[in-house]
């Protein structure tokens, strides 16, 4: 039976729920095979515990201009200076000669890097890693998008990652590559945000409830609680270690799950979207990629009254990721206008086939 709505925050099941206080799992004894992973609360903590690592705090960056506003908070809260370089609008691929061009101007300390939905939007570019590290640029690679796919990400010195976006946990993230780091001091020395953890959990019990009876009222008590959330990640100014009760679930999941069903549901909306408004950014799936959404351009300016008429069937399909201001400020309007055109269909493991048609019923008829 298909979901009454799509889209919107990951929630809890009861049995995880009920077995919150129960979660007792070491750090970090229990993760010698491990030991080169610092699970941090988020990806904005992994980039900043990267930064210090490195003693680059205050130096030039350069990051994709098709990017998370989380991004250059972490970067900002230590004090880097950023420039942006231009990704193509035809396959989200990093435009070569403007980033080189950057690099010879702004003589950066790291490059930050993306490989976008799952798809290795940095195939070029991770050939020429050697050559810019040869200039002495740390390479920071952000694997949030592609944590599946199976990229030759470790040709990067430090490779980040935000876990929530995949399953349901409250907090996590982690940092891979940082030589000579203490781990065992940073779980030492770093708590929990535990306010996370509970919020998460009662937002999760309403969600649950919401889902059983449909019940509208209820999303003004469980949203604010998972927005609430938004804001203490926003907080760069403490770090956190990732929570027990997380990295238990983080343990137990089903990867394999995971995987099949996001690709099995990408295969149906690639075989079944039929509308000319609407083009589908990368029309293939290679065999290694697990996708983590289905992008898609929306011409004649429709995106916005697409996902409009999407919100009233109950289909939540987020814009990832608005343009931040910065962006705007030092890129070209005719190299980033490509942005306000893009939206995100939701293809996760909460969804299966019939909820797909569902989709794409709406997305079809949609004029």
């Amino acid at each position: 039976m298909p979901c009454i709505e799509m889209g919107g925050n990951f929630c809890l099941t009861q049995a995880q729920i009920d077995s919150c206080g129960n979660n007792h799992v070491p750090y970090p004894a229990d993760f010698q095979e491990w030991e080169h992973v610092v699970f941090t609360h988020s990806g904005r903590s992994a980039i900043i515990t990267a930064v210090h690592h490195l003693g680059l705090e205050g130096c030039e960056v350069l990051i994709p201009s098709f990017s998370c506003h989380s991004i250059t908070d972490a970067f900002s809260a230590c004090d880097c200076r950023i420039h942006y370089y231009l990704v193509s609008c035809d396959d989200l691929t990093v435009k070569d000669a403007d980033l080189f061009r950057l690099i010879d101007e702004h003589k950066p300390a790291i490059l930050y890097t993306c490989p976008l939905f799952g798809f290795d939007t940095l195939s070029s570019l991770r050939e020429r890693y050697k050559d810019i590290q040869h200039m002495g640029i740390k390479i920071i690679e952000d694997v949030t998008h592609s944590l599946f796919s199976g990229l030759a990400s470790a040709a990067a010195d430090v490779v980040v990652c935000s876990l929530r976006k995949w399953l349901e946990i409250p907090d996590g993230g982690f940092v891979w590559g940082l030589n000579d780091f203490d781990t065992a001091r940073f779980y030492q020395t770093h708590q929990e945000e535990t306010d996370i953890v509970l919020n998460f959990i009662n937002a999760s019990k309403l969600k649950q409830e919401y889902l059983r009876t449909y019940n509208d009222e209820l999303k003004e008590v469980f949203l604010p609680l998972f927005y609430k959330n938004n804001g203490i990640f926003g907080d760069v100014s403490r770090q956190y270690r990732m929570s027990s009760f997380s990295l238990d679930i983080l343990m137990h999941a089903d990867f394999k799950r995971i995987i099949e069903t996001r690709r099995a549901n990408y295969n149906y909306l690639l075989n079944h979207i039929n509308n000319p408004l609407v083009e589908i950014i990368f029309s293939a799936l290679p065999i290694a990629t697990a996708p983590l959404y289905m992008q898609i351009y929306v011409h004649n300016g429709q995106r916005d009254a697409l996902q409009q008429a999407l919100i009233k069937e109950r289909l939540y399909c987020p814009i990832i990721w608005h343009t931040p201001p910065q962006v705007l400020e030092q890129c070209p309007a005719m190299d980033v206008d490509f942005h306000e055109d893009m939206l995100s269909l939701v293809i996760d493991q909460r969804y299966d086939i019939q909820d797909m048609e569902r989709l794409v019923q709406n997305i079809n008829r949609f004029r």
